[in-house]
């Protein structure tokens, strides 16, 4: 029978497992076995990213929806149906798998970590795109509910890469900060896997333990002759501008430039990112969410074209007002770039003159 890989976030109870699933030389879970929301939470625990699963039959997909239920009619519809995002996805899935690994033999092996080795893996996947807004797009489109360091870290990476081409950054600097992106969560693989992977609310003492991971990250990499800007990156990545961050609690330009890029990347990519618990949140939700608090917690020479940017990206895009009507970004707004331009039923909406009005949803 014909079978596919799946990512973890389409698995669905009734789906037939076709392949031994191993967690490293454990078995997990048995070839033939049906598929219950016990297996998936299991597969979550262990950060299982994608399955082969048994090919459902092509009847039972979507044979007997019209014609018309099958036609993309927003941009997000259309992008994810295009050859170019399933691809994508695809070698996303592939790359994380890898990445995950060579995650582990860094904290767990002794010698150097293979710069390079980690730059190509992500550099392979960010050059299917034609710019840094397809990249942008397609990577807000991909998210899935994942909550592991790999695929936060990876994104991350990305992120960074998209924000450094946006400034101008040489390659030499450009690939530093793609994989301080993806070291600078390292730390948390040294702290316990049930801490890690609690699904309910952390107490305070388990917290603290959380708290140590740029610390214990940072003490990993400056074993393993890594340029000292990653692990700076890796150590600093929680530090805000105003002093009000952890673990030193440093302020200003006590953080380094690349460390205080990670850090408004990391919060974008964990607030706008699916998780089990909970839904991302909308970008220009969160874009607001910094104007309203970032420029006392962020460099504002970071933040403010990196919000930019984001805003740009949806250019074009439908979206969802809180009012219930959908319309299509039209323009963006430099001095506000939560608050773009929307046209709805051909009439342009300035949201800088609607304050009651706020975008919910990228469609």
């Amino acid at each position: 029978m014909e079978t596919l890989s799946v990512m973890l976030h389409k698995l669905n109870s009734g789906m037939i497992i076709a392949e031994d699933i191993y967690d490293a030389s454990q078995l997990l879970i048995q070839k033939d076995t049906m598929v219950t929301p016990e297996i998936i939470a299991l597969l979550n625990n262990h950060s299982i990213i994608a399955v082969t699963i048994y090919n459902p039959k092509a009847e039972s997909s979507s044979a007997a929806k019209p014609v018309s239920e099958n036609i993309p009619i927003t941009h997000s519809e259309r992008l994810r149906n295009s050859d170019t995002f399933k691809k994508f996805e695809q070698d996303f899935q592939k790359t994380t798998e890898e990445f995950s690994f060579q995650l582990n033999d860094i904290a767990t092996q002794t010698g150097d970590v293979d710069v390079d080795g980690l730059f190509a893996s992500a550099n392979e996947l960010i050059s299917e795109t034609t710019n840094t807004y397809q990249l942008m797009d397609i990577l807000s489109n991909i998210r899935y509910f994942d909550d592991s360091t790999f695929a936060h870290s990876l994104n991350v990476a990305m992120l960074a890469n998209i924000f450094g081409r946006w400034m101008h950054f040489d390659d030499d600097d450009l690939k530093l900060l793609t994989v301080a992106g993806m070291l600078h969560d390292i730390g948390k693989i040294l702290i316990p896997s049930e801490i890690i992977k609690k699904p309910g609310k952390l107490t305070d003492k388990e917290f603290e333990i959380i708290k140590t991971h740029p610390t214990r990250g940072y003490k990993l990499l400056t074993q393993k002759n890594v340029d000292k800007r990653i692990c700076q990156a890796a150590l600093m990545h929680h530090e805000k501008y105003d002093g009000s961050g952890y673990p030193l609690g440093v302020k200003g330009d006590k953080i380094s430039d690349l460390a205080k890029i990670i850090t408004i990347v990391d919060v974008y990519e964990a607030l706008t990112a699916n998780r089990c618990y909970r839904e991302g949140l909308c970008p220009f939700e969160v874009i607001k969410m910094y104007e309203d608090e970032g420029y006392q917690k962020y460099d504002v020479k970071f933040l403010i074209p990196f919000l930019r940017g984001i805003s740009d990206t949806y250019l074009h895009n439908t979206v969802l007002l809180s009012d219930g009507r959908k319309g299509e970004v039209i323009m963006t707004n430099q001095m506000v770039p939560s608050k773009p331009g929307v046209m709805i039923d051909n009439e342009y909406i300035d949201l800088t003159k609607a304050p009651n009005l706020k975008i919910e949803a990228i469609l």
